[in-house]
Protein backbone atom coordinates (compact mmCIF):
# COMPACT_ATOMS: atom_id res chain seq x y z
CA UNK A 1 0.00 0.00 0.00
CA UNK A 2 1.28 3.16 -1.11
CA UNK A 3 1.32 6.17 1.14
CA UNK A 4 -1.75 7.83 -0.51
CA UNK A 5 -3.60 4.75 0.32
CA UNK A 6 -2.97 4.96 3.42
CA UNK A 7 -3.76 8.35 4.11
CA UNK A 8 -7.17 7.98 2.78
CA UNK A 9 -7.84 5.01 5.29
CA UNK A 10 -6.72 7.24 8.23
CA UNK A 11 -9.21 10.15 6.98
CA UNK A 12 -12.10 7.43 6.92
CA UNK A 13 -11.18 6.07 9.88
CA UNK A 14 -11.08 9.63 12.26
CA UNK A 15 -14.68 10.77 10.22
CA UNK A 16 -16.42 7.26 11.29
CA UNK A 17 -14.82 7.93 15.11
CA UNK A 18 -15.87 11.38 14.78
CA UNK A 19 -19.69 10.66 13.56
CA UNK A 20 -20.26 8.25 17.01
CA UNK A 21 -20.26 11.49 19.07
CA UNK A 22 -22.86 14.50 19.41
CA UNK A 23 -22.20 17.83 18.50
CA UNK A 24 -21.22 18.46 22.20
CA UNK A 25 -18.52 15.74 21.70
CA UNK A 26 -20.02 13.54 24.12
CA UNK A 27 -21.44 10.54 24.52
CA UNK A 28 -25.00 9.77 23.98
CA UNK A 29 -27.38 8.68 26.72
CA UNK A 30 -29.98 6.66 27.29
CA UNK A 31 -33.53 8.12 28.24
CA UNK A 32 -33.85 7.66 31.92
CA UNK A 33 -37.77 6.20 32.46
CA UNK A 34 -38.86 5.69 35.69
CA UNK A 35 -41.29 2.89 37.53
CA UNK A 36 -44.29 4.34 39.05
CA UNK A 37 -47.92 3.29 40.27
CA UNK A 38 -51.02 4.22 38.61
CA UNK A 39 -54.24 4.36 39.05
CA UNK A 40 -57.65 4.79 36.91
CA UNK A 41 -59.84 7.69 38.04
CA UNK A 42 -63.24 6.04 38.75
CA UNK A 43 -66.35 7.73 40.32
CA UNK A 44 -68.53 6.40 42.94
CA UNK A 45 -69.09 7.64 46.86
CA UNK A 46 -65.63 6.45 48.14
CA UNK A 47 -64.94 9.32 50.92
CA UNK A 48 -67.20 10.99 52.85
CA UNK A 49 -65.35 11.76 56.46
CA UNK A 50 -63.15 14.52 57.35
CA UNK A 51 -60.85 13.64 60.86
CA UNK A 52 -59.96 17.13 62.88
CA UNK A 53 -58.09 17.43 65.81
CA UNK A 54 -58.20 19.50 68.74
CA UNK A 55 -58.40 20.19 72.25
CA UNK A 56 -60.94 19.43 75.09
CA UNK A 57 -62.15 22.43 76.95
CA UNK A 58 -65.03 23.70 79.37
CA UNK A 59 -68.26 24.97 78.28
CA UNK A 60 -68.33 27.64 81.23
CA UNK A 61 -65.79 29.25 83.19
CA UNK A 62 -67.28 31.39 85.58
CA UNK A 63 -65.42 33.80 87.86
CA UNK A 64 -67.18 34.42 91.38
CA UNK A 65 -67.60 37.55 93.77
CA UNK A 66 -69.35 38.55 96.67
CA UNK A 67 -72.64 40.84 95.68
CA UNK A 68 -71.52 42.55 99.14
CA UNK A 69 -67.54 43.77 101.17
CA UNK A 70 -65.58 42.96 103.89
CA UNK A 71 -63.35 40.80 105.71
CA UNK A 72 -62.96 37.29 104.16
CA UNK A 73 -63.44 35.55 107.39
CA UNK A 74 -63.73 31.70 105.69
CA UNK A 75 -62.55 30.50 102.24
CA UNK A 76 -63.25 26.87 102.05
CA UNK A 77 -62.06 25.36 99.01
CA UNK A 78 -58.38 25.34 97.18
CA UNK A 79 -57.69 24.75 93.13
CA UNK A 80 -58.95 22.00 92.29
CA UNK A 81 -61.40 21.30 95.00
CA UNK A 82 -64.66 19.84 93.17
CA UNK A 83 -67.74 21.63 94.55
CA UNK A 84 -71.09 21.12 94.54
CA UNK A 85 -73.97 23.51 93.55
CA UNK A 86 -75.15 25.15 96.63
CA UNK A 87 -72.02 24.34 98.38
CA UNK A 88 -70.76 27.56 100.28
CA UNK A 89 -67.49 28.53 99.22
CA UNK A 90 -66.43 31.40 101.05
CA UNK A 91 -67.87 33.33 104.00
CA UNK A 92 -67.72 37.23 104.29
CA UNK A 93 -67.89 38.44 108.26
CA UNK A 94 -71.68 38.70 109.49
CA UNK A 95 -71.00 40.84 111.99
CA UNK A 96 -72.60 44.28 110.71
CA UNK A 97 -74.61 42.88 108.28
CA UNK A 98 -76.56 40.92 111.53
CA UNK A 99 -76.49 44.54 113.26
CA UNK A 100 -78.37 46.21 110.16
CA UNK A 101 -80.72 43.39 109.98
CA UNK A 102 -81.73 43.81 113.44
CA UNK A 103 -81.85 47.69 113.21
CA UNK A 104 -84.39 47.48 110.15
CA UNK A 105 -86.13 44.96 111.54
CA UNK A 106 -87.48 47.10 114.87
CA UNK A 107 -87.86 50.07 112.27
CA UNK A 108 -90.05 47.88 109.76
CA UNK A 109 -91.98 46.20 113.06
CA UNK A 110 -92.59 49.77 114.57
CA UNK A 111 -94.10 51.15 110.83
CA UNK A 112 -96.12 48.31 110.17
CA UNK A 113 -97.76 48.34 113.24
CA UNK A 114 -98.80 52.05 112.76
CA UNK A 115 -99.53 51.00 109.27
CA UNK A 116 -102.09 48.63 110.38
CA UNK A 117 -103.73 50.75 112.69
CA UNK A 118 -103.66 53.83 110.23
CA UNK A 119 -105.29 51.40 107.78
CA UNK A 120 -108.65 50.66 110.04
CA UNK A 121 -109.03 54.23 110.49
CA UNK A 122 -108.56 55.28 106.75
CA UNK A 123 -111.28 52.32 106.08
CA UNK A 124 -113.91 54.35 108.73
CA UNK A 125 -113.13 57.41 107.17
CA UNK A 126 -111.58 59.17 110.57
CA UNK A 127 -108.50 60.07 109.35
CA UNK A 128 -107.32 61.85 105.78
CA UNK A 129 -105.88 60.51 102.86
CA UNK A 130 -102.86 61.89 103.07
CA UNK A 131 -102.43 61.33 106.38
CA UNK A 132 -102.59 57.86 105.50
CA UNK A 133 -100.28 57.72 102.51
CA UNK A 134 -97.44 58.86 104.43
CA UNK A 135 -97.88 56.46 106.75
CA UNK A 136 -97.99 53.57 103.91
CA UNK A 137 -95.25 55.40 102.31
CA UNK A 138 -92.94 55.15 105.64
CA UNK A 139 -93.78 51.50 106.16
CA UNK A 140 -92.82 50.51 102.48
CA UNK A 141 -89.47 51.92 103.12
CA UNK A 142 -88.82 50.16 106.21
CA UNK A 143 -90.29 46.81 105.02
CA UNK A 144 -87.31 47.74 101.60
CA UNK A 145 -84.63 48.19 104.37
CA UNK A 146 -85.51 45.13 106.49
CA UNK A 147 -85.79 42.56 103.47
CA UNK A 148 -82.28 44.05 101.46
CA UNK A 149 -80.16 43.65 105.01
CA UNK A 150 -81.64 40.07 105.29
CA UNK A 151 -80.89 39.97 101.28
CA UNK A 152 -77.24 41.53 102.12
CA UNK A 153 -76.10 38.85 105.11
CA UNK A 154 -77.45 36.06 102.93
CA UNK A 155 -74.77 37.44 100.58
CA UNK A 156 -72.05 37.05 103.35
CA UNK A 157 -72.42 33.94 102.24
CA UNK A 158 -70.74 32.75 97.96
CA UNK A 159 -72.32 29.51 97.08
CA UNK A 160 -71.25 27.62 93.71
CA UNK A 161 -74.45 28.01 91.30
CA UNK A 162 -73.25 24.85 89.96
CA UNK A 163 -71.28 21.56 90.43
CA UNK A 164 -67.91 21.85 89.27
CA UNK A 165 -64.04 22.58 89.80
CA UNK A 166 -62.35 25.00 91.44
CA UNK A 167 -59.69 26.56 88.54
CA UNK A 168 -58.31 29.32 90.20
CA UNK A 169 -58.71 31.19 93.63
CA UNK A 170 -57.96 35.18 93.35
CA UNK A 171 -57.70 36.11 97.23
CA UNK A 172 -56.68 34.65 100.77
CA UNK A 173 -58.11 33.73 104.10
CA UNK A 174 -58.93 37.22 106.38
CA UNK A 175 -58.18 39.46 103.20
CA UNK A 176 -60.81 42.66 103.23
CA UNK A 177 -62.80 42.12 99.40
CA UNK A 178 -65.05 44.86 97.88
CA UNK A 179 -68.37 43.73 96.27
CA UNK A 180 -68.03 42.67 93.10
CA UNK A 181 -64.10 41.63 93.88
CA UNK A 182 -63.34 37.91 91.68
CA UNK A 183 -62.81 35.28 94.97
CA UNK A 184 -62.21 32.26 92.80
CA UNK A 185 -63.26 30.92 88.96
CA UNK A 186 -65.23 27.63 88.54
CA UNK A 187 -65.84 25.24 85.29
CA UNK A 188 -68.55 23.61 84.67
CA UNK A 189 -67.71 20.05 83.86
CA UNK A 190 -71.36 18.86 83.21
CA UNK A 191 -70.88 20.23 79.24
CA UNK A 192 -67.67 19.87 77.22
CA UNK A 193 -66.91 20.83 74.54
CA UNK A 194 -63.96 19.37 71.64
CA UNK A 195 -62.74 22.63 69.86
CA UNK A 196 -61.04 22.06 66.45
CA UNK A 197 -59.49 23.98 63.72
CA UNK A 198 -61.11 23.86 60.33
CA UNK A 199 -59.93 24.91 56.77
CA UNK A 200 -61.72 26.96 54.19
CA UNK A 201 -62.18 23.78 52.04
CA UNK A 202 -63.66 21.87 55.10
CA UNK A 203 -65.60 25.09 56.31
CA UNK A 204 -68.84 24.19 54.47
CA UNK A 205 -68.89 20.45 54.89
CA UNK A 206 -68.25 20.78 58.30
CA UNK A 207 -71.55 23.32 58.69
CA UNK A 208 -73.79 20.39 56.82
CA UNK A 209 -72.16 17.40 58.38
CA UNK A 210 -74.56 14.77 58.94
CA UNK A 211 -73.18 12.85 61.94
CA UNK A 212 -70.10 13.62 64.13
CA UNK A 213 -68.16 11.48 66.72
CA UNK A 214 -65.60 12.32 69.41
CA UNK A 215 -62.08 10.18 70.50
CA UNK A 216 -59.93 10.81 72.87
CA UNK A 217 -57.44 8.31 73.74
CA UNK A 218 -55.95 9.18 77.14
CA UNK A 219 -59.65 9.27 77.83
CA UNK A 220 -60.42 5.69 76.56
CA UNK A 221 -63.18 7.43 74.36
CA UNK A 222 -64.12 6.47 71.29
CA UNK A 223 -66.69 7.41 68.27
CA UNK A 224 -68.84 9.40 71.04
CA UNK A 225 -71.73 10.87 69.28
CA UNK A 226 -71.37 14.82 69.54
CA UNK A 227 -73.47 17.70 68.14
CA UNK A 228 -71.86 21.02 66.12
CA UNK A 229 -72.38 23.78 68.58
CA UNK A 230 -70.90 26.76 66.81
CA UNK A 231 -68.60 27.75 63.79
CA UNK A 232 -66.85 30.94 63.65
CA UNK A 233 -67.83 33.15 61.41
CA UNK A 234 -64.38 34.65 60.73
CA UNK A 235 -60.96 33.13 60.40
CA UNK A 236 -58.38 33.06 63.13
CA UNK A 237 -55.04 34.67 62.43
CA UNK A 238 -53.42 31.40 61.39
CA UNK A 239 -56.61 31.23 58.70
CA UNK A 240 -58.25 28.47 59.88
CA UNK A 241 -62.03 28.07 61.59
CA UNK A 242 -62.85 26.97 65.18
CA UNK A 243 -65.85 24.77 65.63
CA UNK A 244 -67.12 23.16 68.73
CA UNK A 245 -68.53 20.14 69.20
CA UNK A 246 -70.51 19.57 72.68
CA UNK A 247 -71.14 16.53 74.89
CA UNK A 248 -72.32 15.73 78.32
CA UNK A 249 -69.47 14.92 80.62
CA UNK A 250 -71.02 11.47 82.14
CA UNK A 251 -70.39 10.02 85.45
CA UNK A 252 -68.54 7.19 83.82
CA UNK A 253 -66.19 9.55 81.65
CA UNK A 254 -62.67 10.43 82.32
CA UNK A 255 -62.34 13.40 80.18
CA UNK A 256 -60.88 16.44 81.28
CA UNK A 257 -60.01 20.46 80.19
CA UNK A 258 -56.72 20.01 77.79
CA UNK A 259 -56.78 16.66 76.74
CA UNK A 260 -56.01 16.05 72.85
CA UNK A 261 -59.40 14.96 71.46
CA UNK A 262 -59.99 14.13 67.35
CA UNK A 263 -63.68 14.71 66.25
CA UNK A 264 -64.78 12.70 62.86
CA UNK A 265 -67.11 14.35 60.91
CA UNK A 266 -69.58 12.49 58.46
CA UNK A 267 -70.38 14.87 55.27
CA UNK A 268 -73.06 15.10 52.62
CA UNK A 269 -71.53 14.21 49.27
CA UNK A 270 -72.58 13.93 45.97
CA UNK A 271 -73.04 10.26 44.25
CA UNK A 272 -70.44 9.84 40.94
CA UNK A 273 -67.42 11.77 43.34
CA UNK A 274 -64.07 11.43 41.23
CA UNK A 275 -61.52 10.35 43.68
CA UNK A 276 -57.69 9.50 43.46
CA UNK A 277 -55.48 7.93 46.18
CA UNK A 278 -54.24 11.17 48.16
CA UNK A 279 -50.58 9.66 47.35
CA UNK A 280 -51.08 11.14 43.87
CA UNK A 281 -51.99 14.67 45.32
CA UNK A 282 -48.78 17.46 45.37
CA UNK A 283 -48.76 20.82 45.95
CA UNK A 284 -46.70 23.73 44.41
CA UNK A 285 -46.75 27.08 45.84
CA UNK A 286 -50.94 27.19 46.39
CA UNK A 287 -52.02 24.83 43.66
CA UNK A 288 -52.76 21.37 43.96
CA UNK A 289 -51.58 19.13 41.28
CA UNK A 290 -51.58 15.33 39.67
CA UNK A 291 -49.27 13.67 36.99
CA UNK A 292 -51.97 12.02 33.64
CA UNK A 293 -50.19 8.91 32.56
CA UNK A 294 -50.82 8.82 28.76
CA UNK A 295 -50.65 4.91 27.80
CA UNK A 296 -49.46 5.77 24.17
CA UNK A 297 -46.76 8.12 24.82
CA UNK A 298 -45.86 6.13 28.55
CA UNK A 299 -45.58 9.75 29.17
CA UNK A 300 -47.08 12.05 32.50
CA UNK A 301 -48.56 15.36 32.22
CA UNK A 302 -48.81 17.62 35.12
CA UNK A 303 -52.36 18.78 35.35
CA UNK A 304 -53.91 21.29 38.42
CA UNK A 305 -56.95 20.00 40.19
CA UNK A 306 -59.31 20.93 42.28
CA UNK A 307 -60.08 18.85 45.84
CA UNK A 308 -63.40 19.92 47.59
CA UNK A 309 -62.96 17.26 50.50
CA UNK A 310 -59.66 16.28 52.32
CA UNK A 311 -58.30 12.84 52.24
CA UNK A 312 -59.09 10.57 54.85
CA UNK A 313 -58.35 6.42 54.56
CA UNK A 314 -56.47 7.57 51.52
CA UNK A 315 -58.53 8.68 49.40
CA UNK A 316 -59.02 12.62 48.48
CA UNK A 317 -62.26 13.73 45.93
CA UNK A 318 -62.23 15.48 42.68
CA UNK A 319 -63.50 18.47 41.81
CA UNK A 320 -62.15 19.38 38.41
CA UNK A 321 -59.23 18.52 36.88
CA UNK A 322 -59.58 15.23 35.81
CA UNK A 323 -61.41 12.87 33.99
CA UNK A 324 -63.65 9.33 34.69
CA UNK A 325 -60.84 6.63 33.04
CA UNK A 326 -58.15 8.45 32.87
CA UNK A 327 -54.88 7.25 34.43
CA UNK A 328 -52.98 8.63 37.45
CA UNK A 329 -49.46 8.37 39.06
CA UNK A 330 -49.90 7.21 43.10
CA UNK A 331 -46.43 6.63 43.48
CA UNK A 332 -43.08 8.40 42.97
CA UNK A 333 -44.83 12.28 42.28
CA UNK A 334 -42.21 13.87 43.72
CA UNK A 335 -39.50 13.02 41.48
CA UNK A 336 -41.24 13.05 37.89
CA UNK A 337 -40.84 15.76 35.40
CA UNK A 338 -43.16 17.07 32.69
CA UNK A 339 -43.37 14.57 29.52
CA UNK A 340 -41.15 12.55 31.14
CA UNK A 341 -41.55 8.39 30.12
CA UNK A 342 -42.78 6.40 33.11
CA UNK A 343 -43.35 2.62 33.02
CA UNK A 344 -46.31 1.43 35.51
CA UNK A 345 -45.40 -1.11 37.73
CA UNK A 346 -47.85 -4.11 37.41
CA UNK A 347 -50.05 -5.06 40.24
CA UNK A 348 -49.64 -8.73 40.72
CA UNK A 349 -52.71 -10.84 41.14
CA UNK A 350 -53.78 -12.25 44.32
CA UNK A 351 -52.83 -16.18 43.39
CA UNK A 352 -49.29 -14.92 42.13
CA UNK A 353 -48.01 -12.69 45.01
CA UNK A 354 -44.56 -11.59 43.84
CA UNK A 355 -45.16 -12.27 40.55
CA UNK A 356 -43.15 -15.31 40.82
CA UNK A 357 -45.62 -17.64 38.20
Amino acid sequence: MNFRNILFVLAAALAAFTGCKNSTGEEPQAETIKNVKIETVTDGVTQNTITLNGKIKEKSLTSLSFRVGGPLLKLNVKQGDYVKQGQVIAEIDKRDYKLQVETTKAQFEQTESEYKRYKQLIEQNKIPENTFEKIKSGYLMTKTAYENAQNQLRDTELKAPFSGYIYEKFVENFQTVGAGTPIVSIIDNSHLEAVVSVSESQLQRVKNDMESYLTVANAGISNLPVKLFSVSEKAMHDGLYEAKYAFDNKNDLEVAPGMTAEIKVYCKVNENQLSVASSAIFHEETNTYVWIYNSSTHKVEKREVTTNLDGTLGRVNIESGVNSGEQVVTAGVHYLVEGQKVKPIKTPSETNIGGLL
